[in-house]
């Protein structure tokens, strides 16, 4: 009995010791490797968390060529259900890619099936940061989308927002009021600052008529720059008449001193501007 214990222990083969030594190697450099690279392939992925039949075309569209990563840092939060698909709110904030030190040069945000589908794009330049809100329409349920670009790569993340649906083809203000023309064009705005930021809550009477609707042409806003106190544009914000009648915007900014002038331009060559100070 003795003698066939003994044959049945075996030496571990060559090649199963260096597959042995291989995997404890394998797994030594994974704990070395640093905690934000295991988490970013966590949080990365390349296919479409939507499945969403346009998103070939408007990938195409508005990305270009460019690089594409689906990343939950870019933050989109909106209402699970629009109970006004005419005003749906929508906050985007994708700060923690900077957190590299790599700065986002360029925001652009769509709604997969409205028939106007870019919303905005943002340059926040060298004073914006990346995160604005602002309302939106919506025409029925859809994949809303914030693609940031930061160097050569468009880190892109989304939301779906369920919907009755209507939000742009319904008659705007200017049909549903007569006296929105009294307040048109008032360009309204504070300033609130903290050691780390200053966020601007501006609002702007505007129709912003989409003219998807029979007989009512196109009139809406199509932009608003920020400006400082000596007049040097410091971040850009041009918009669709897929925003919301009466433009709200949300802007967080790194803190300046004299504060900031914005303004706005419409379809129609129509100039607004007011001046906010912390």
């Amino acid at each position: 009995m003795a003698r066939v214990l003994q044959r049945s222990i075996r030496r571990p083969s060559h090649h199963a010791r260096r597959w042995a030594y291989l995997l404890l190697v394998g797994t030594a450099v994974l704990g070395l490797l640093p905690s934000a690279t295991l988490a970013s392939t966590q949080h990365q992925q390349t296919q479409d968390p939507f499945s969403s039949f346009m998103w070939p075309a408007y990938r195409e569209r508005f990305l270009g060529d460019a690089p594409v990563v689906f990343d939950e840092r870019v933050r989109v939060e909106a209402p699970a259900f629009a109970e006004d698909s005419g005003q749906v709110p929508l906050s985007v904030d994708a700060s923690a890619l900077e957190e590299n030190g790599e700065p986002i040069s360029q925001m652009i945000a769509w709604v997969d099936l409205n028939p106007i589908p870019r919303l905005f794009t943002y340059t926040p330049m060298n004073h914006g940061l990346a995160k604005l809100s602002l309302n939106i329409r919506l025409e029925q349920a859809s994949a809303v989308r914030v693609a940031a670009k930061q160097g050569d790569t468009w880190y892109v993340g989304g939301t779906f927002i369920d919907a009755e649906g209507g939000g742009c083809t319904t008659p705007g203000i200017a049909n549903a009021d007569n006296a929105w023309e009294k307040s048109f064009g008032e360009l309204q705005g504070r300033l609130f600052a903290n050691d780390d930021e200053q966020r601007l809550r501006v609002r702007l009477s505007h129709p912003m008529d989409s003219g998807l609707i029979p007989s009512q042409p196109a009139f809406y806003v199509q932009g608003f720059e920020l400006l400082d106190t000596q007049g040097q544009q410091v971040a850009t914000l041009d918009i669709e008449a897929s925003v919301s009648a009466n433009p709200t915007l949300g802007l967080h900014m790194r803190p300046a001193p004299g504060g900031y002038v914005i303004g706005a331009r419409d379809n129609n060559g129509n100039r607004f501007s007011l001046g906010l100070q912390p």
